[in-house]
């Protein structure tokens, strides 16, 4: 699998991120040449349909391929600004497994599979008229035993470095910021912003009780300022249960 290829966001530090795991392949299919004997004489450009030139004069102009645009590495300060965590709504609390409770925001609804990924405890994706669509946070709770995977000095920091240096969970071509930090529910909480194709968004790394919890956050482009205040709520409104 190749190594990532990265350009530099003006004014933001990019991070290369390493060799990806088989989180997720793409197949490409080659086209063989001799497939195309059948289909007869393929019109130049300045050709009519039956293959005459429309004007002898005239020389096909070479077209430039495209190169895609890379989208904008979000800023994590729409989120530390706030210390990652607003005043939650007064909606009923849900229960994220054992883990903490959390309140919803209004008008999100629930598109997890939760059959194919064990470690997704609640995947909401954020209404139409947010743009950015689909615009999603997703709530995870990982296998690890931090101490045991990472080391007795682990930390949500120093693991979120891993993640950024590991690619964890992006493709080959994405690229993220720098790693810093805040607090969710009373716990030091670190975070990046990446890019990754026409996606971007947020990893928040937690650590509590030698669990590692995480919250991401992604949109088509980014994510929308109510996005950014909705996820900010809910947020603040876990309460640890174990």
């Amino acid at each position: 699998m190749a190594r990532a290829q990265f350009v530099a966001a003006p004014g933001r530090t990019v991070h290369r991120l390493g060799w990806v795991t088989s989180l997720r392949l793409s197949t490409v299919i080659a086209l063989g040449v001799g497939s195309c004997l059948s289909c007869g004489h393929v019109p130049l450009a300045g050709e009519g349909s039956s293959g005459t030139a429309a004007s002898s004069s005239r020389t096909p102009t070479p077209v430039a391929s495209a190169t895609p645009s890379m989208t904008q590495l979000p800023d994590p300060a729409r989120l530390t600004t706030h210390n990652c965590s607003t005043t939650p709504s007064s909606a009923p609390a849900r229960a994220l497994g054992s883990y903490y409770t959390m309140r919803p925001a209004s008008g999100w609804t629930d598109t997890g599979d939760y059959v194919h990924t064990d470690s997704l405890l609640l995947e909401l994706t954020a209404p139409p008229s947010y743009g950015n669509a689909p615009t999603r946070i997703k709530f995870l709770a990982l296998p690890i035993d931090v101490k045991a995977d990472f080391g007795a000095q682990a930390t949500a920091h120093s693991i979120a470095i891993d993640h950024v240096a590991k690619g964890f969970g992006l493709s080959s071509q994405a690229s993220a910021t720098s790693v810093v930090d805040c607090s969710v529910a009373a716990e030091p909480t670190a975070l990046f912003g990446y890019a990754d194709g026409s996606e971007s968004g947020y990893r928040l790394v937690i650590v509590h009780s030698n669990r590692l919890l995480e919250i991401w956050m992604s949109g088509t482009g980014g994510l929308s300022d109510q996005a950014i205040q909705d996820a900010l709520a809910m947020m603040g409104s876990i309460t640890w249960t174990f």
